[in-house]
């Protein structure tokens, strides 16, 4: 029943109490994964037999072993096992508790790249995107823009490309900062993304024409996305606004018969 008000998204106790446990879980692990982090505490943790590493040790077990169980229970409820198997959803869960079972296996401490396997942790967060419909709305629009945002990456690149080429050989010779087509390539990519690092900047006069001009295009090529978010956006938005109100219509028109 608990797993079903959470697929559902119906109000129950159960339901209400299952979800905050979850997000309670999701944030923790998180501040855990951020609090290892400080360089201070790497050196303690690292140390087994440390208080503080068992102590860190003994929070993410618990969290683990929750979305462990999480996993576990929604897969025997399930009528649909092959589909709950292959959904994306699964995999998500699995990624995230599967380092600490490998950590359990093998000693990261001896083996310094599989460190990297933590950060696995942070994908937990992509788990509050099935309990908000919020946010299932903005990966249900964004899974619908696909085909147009793909367009715009492809004229981007060509855009990069294009200005990165011109302004190497605008710049090459006068710019020390240039060594290259692919520091040319870099410019244009910060440039373009209107985030101006500051590390490469035009010193001829042609280049920052060509440099002027390009920012302004880079302007315009911005809101191209946003465009096409926020209209699929509102499309989806009215919709789901729609059901809901034919969904309460039909709801008080069964309750009406009711009491007739």
């Amino acid at each position: 029943a608990v797993v079903s008000t959470q697929s559902t998204g119906s109000s129950s106790t159960a339901g209400l109490v299952y979800g905050w446990v979850d997000l309670g879980c999701i944030f923790l692990s998180i501040l855990l994964m951020l609090f290892e982090t400080d360089p201070n505490i790497v050196l303690i943790v690292d140390d087994k037999s440390s208080t503080v590493a068992r102590a860190c040790f003994a929070v993410e077990s618990l969290t683990v072993f929750y979305f462990t169980f999480d996993v576990l229970l929604r897969f025997v409820v399930t009528y649909e096992k092959l589909e709950f198997v292959k959904h994306p959803a699964t995999w998500l869960d699995v990624f995230t508790v599967g380092p600490y079972y490998l950590e359990l296996v093998v000693d990261v401490t001896k083996f310094k790249s599989l460190k990297v396997l933590r950060i696995a942790r942070i994908a937990r967060v992509l788990k509050l995107i099935k309990k908000n419909k919020r946010l299932l709305l903005i990966a249900t629009v964004l899974s619908q823009s696909v085909s147009e945002l793909s367009m715009l990456v492809i004229v981007w690149s060509m855009c990069i490309l294009v200005a990165g080429s011109s302004f190497y050989y605008l710049e090459g010779d006068a710019n020390e900062d240039i060594k290259s087509g692919v520091d040319g390539l870099w410019w244009a990519v910060v440039t373009m993304s209107t985030v101006g690092y500051g590390d490469i900047a035009p010193v001829s006069t042609p280049g920052k024409l060509f440099s002027t001009v390009f920012v302004y295009i880079s302007m315009v090529f911005l809101a191209l996305p946003l465009t096409i978010i926020v209209g699929a956006f509102s499309k989806q938005y009215e919709s789901r606004k729609c059901m809901s109100l034919k969904k309460n219509q039909s709801a008080y028109k069964s309750e009406l018969k009711d009491v007739q």
